[in-house]
This record gives structure tokens, sequence and C-alpha cells, in this order.
């Protein structure tokens, strides 16, 4: 006796889900659309059948009408019966009722299993009907509402020009699988430093990507990983070594000057030759209004002297405020200390002088 104000709420709950009318028995759902969230508005949804972590891809079914059965309600062990989900193209599968999740009569989510799930589940490529049975009877169908998509896969990387320093390094990417529709999220990785995106890229077709390195990439080798909209991604590990022309070795002269006025300096290269054009200089240092952090200043009137020499002055006082500072404190000027500097040449060309031996902003 004890046990019936126990079961008489959960059958309560379990029966309101097929109490909204009553015509409920063997009434067909109706079903409006399939979307993939990550790219809500595209239709058909499109999903991978890679991929998707533990469970798989989440999807949701709009319609109405899904109409769950309570099973056992007056036991201890109640239980429902969602809808059927099913799949029928290419390739023909039936979701298992614990990848079906139930939110409202208009609402159902699914987790779609793929070859990396478990259980997996490799659905071939191609456009799919969906189809929802309520448990009571009564089927809906929805014709191309997704469509499976392999996942990218990348065969080569090439950086035709080269890398320049100062510019962006133009980059081939082939392979297939690629979103000719839709831009990718390709992503430079390495260890013990933040991802680094590619912004400027063109998909060609869905065998070829043309994009670019960043200028100022670090030198290094670099993991490539390249995620399409519907999520699915690949990752190719040491996939390209950034390596820019390296300048002689290079000096400053003078060496030295007080936080109180920007010093005009001559750089020097001992080994290979400046070229005649734009050159872009940089000290390696913070400035007093974020003291804590390290930062490239560009120093101004460069100019090419020879193939050796070039002519700058270093913004002790003005960091990146405008010229002329007329303030004596120097407010946005660099914080005193002893800084590296980075040279870079218009053939792409590329130097550093150490901060052992590079500029010294005295107090």
């Amino acid at each position: 006796m004890m046990e019936e104000p126990v079961r008489l709420p959960v059958a309560a709950a379990l029966l309101s889900l097929v109490a909204c009318s009553e015509s409920t028995e063997g009434t067909p759902p109706k079903l409006e659309g399939l979307i993939n969230p990550l790219q809500r508005l595209v239709t058909p949804a499109r999903v991978c059948n890679a991929g998707g972590g533990t469970a798989g891809w989440r999807l949701e079914l709009l319609g109405s009408r899904f109409t769950p059965m309570p099973r056992d309600a007056l036991t201890d062990t109640p239980s429902v019966e969602l809808p059927q989900v099913s799949l029928s193209g290419p390739s023909d599968y039936t979701l298992p009722a614990d990848h079906l999740f139930f939110a409202r009569t208009e609402l159902m989510r699914m987790d779609l299993p793929t070859r990396d799930t478990t259980p997996s589940s490799t659905l071939a490529p191609g456009a799919y009907t969906v189809s929802v049975t309520n448990p009571l009877g009564g089927t809906a169908e929805l014709e191309d509402a997704l469509r499976v998509v392999p996942p990218p896969v990348i065969t080569s990387i090439t950086a035709p020009q080269g890398f320049h320093y100062s510019a962006g390094s133009p980059l081939v990417i082939e392979g297939s699988g690629f979103r000719s529709d839709a831009l990718p999220l390709i992503v430079l990785q390495r260890a013990g430093e933040e991802d680094q995106p590619l912004f400027t890229l063109t998909v060609v077709s869905d065998t070829r990507i043309e994009t670019e390195v960043p200028p100022a990439t670090p030198e290094g080798t670099y993991a490539i990983t390249l995620t399409n909209p519907e999520g699915c991604a690949v990752t190719r590990p040491q996939a390209l070594t950034v390596a820019y022309a390296p300048l002689g070795t290079l000096s400053v002269s003078p060496s030295s000057g007080p936080a109180g006025s920007d010093r005009a300096v001559t750089l020097t290269s001992a080994g290979a030759a400046f070229t005649p054009g734009s050159h872009d200089v940089y000290l390696v240092a913070p400035v007093k209004t974020d003291p804590g952090q390290t930062v490239n200043i560009p120093l101004y009137d460069v100019a090419y002297v020879s193939a050796t020499q070039l002519k700058a002055t270093v913004p002790t006082c003005s960091g990146f405020d405008t010229r002329p500072v007329t303030d004596p404190t120097c407010p946005g000027g660099i914080v005193p200390g002893t800084y590296g500097l980075i040279v870079t040449d218009p053939s792409g060309a590329f130097g550093t002088i150490p901060a052992s031996s590079g500029f010294t902003v005295s107090p």
C-alpha cells in the first residue's frame, strides 16, 4: 500500500505525454525538417559520417504529433517508448532507442552514430529520406532531408612561393571532401603556442583550397587542422615547416638611447645583402601603457642605404603614439631595458638581433 503514492505521480507524468488529444492513438506524426545545429540555415541538413565524439552528431527533428508511449507505468520500472527514426538512401539505418531524445511533440533530438562512435555506423555518402513512426502507428517521411558527406582528406600542402615574413605567404591545400559552398576553418597548430587560424582562403573546388600563411608567423613545423562547417575535421601532423630566407649577422649602432627621446640608428648586415625597397624593422619590447606585454614596435623612417646598411629611428619616447610627443615623460614610450630586433627584407628574407646584443633603452 505504501508504494502507490510513488507510482501514481510517475504514471501521471508518463500518461500526460499521450493525453494531448483524443486522436493520439494511431495519429501519424508530421515531419517538417531536420537540422544540424552547427549549420541551422542549411537545408537539407548535412552531417559527416565520421567524428561526432562518442555519441555521434546531434541533430534536431522538427514537426508535430511526435507521440511517445508510456510503458509499465504502474510498475516499479516505468518507461517511455519513443517514436522510431529511420534513414533510407544509399544505405538504410534505424537509430538505436538510446540515441533518441523527446523534447516536445514538435521537437525530437537524435545522435547519429558514425564510424568513430560506439556503436559505430558508417553511412554511405548521399541523400537520405528520414522517417518517424509513432509507437501506436503512423509514419511520416521527408525526402532528401539529410545529406551524408565524407570527412575531408588532406593529401598535400605546398607553399609555392616560399615564406615571406612581412606579407602573407600563399598556401595550396589539396585533397578531397572540401566544401566549395561554405568555408572551412583551417588552423596551424604547434605545441606550446595558440592555434593560428588562416583567415584568407578560397575553396577552388572540393579537392583544392588556396589560402595563405599570415605575416610574421613564427618559424617552425606546424600541424594543420581543417574543419568543415558540418563539424567533421582532419588533422595532418607536421604538415608545414615555416622558414624564412635568412639575412646575415645583423648589428645596430648606436646600441642604446635614452627613454626621453627617440634615437636614430644604423642597422648593418655582415652577410646576406639588403635589397632595395621597403624594409620593416621592429624592436621587441613592452611599452609603458602595457609593461607586462612584449610586442613588436615598428621603427620609423626606415631607409635603404646600401646592400649592407639601413637607417631607422627607434621610438624610445613615442612608442606607438603619434609623433611628435610633447609630454616630456613619454607616457607611451618603451620601458627601459635591453631588447632584440627583427628585420625583414622586401625579398622575404628575415633576420634578428638577439636581446643580448640588441638595443638598450636607458632610464
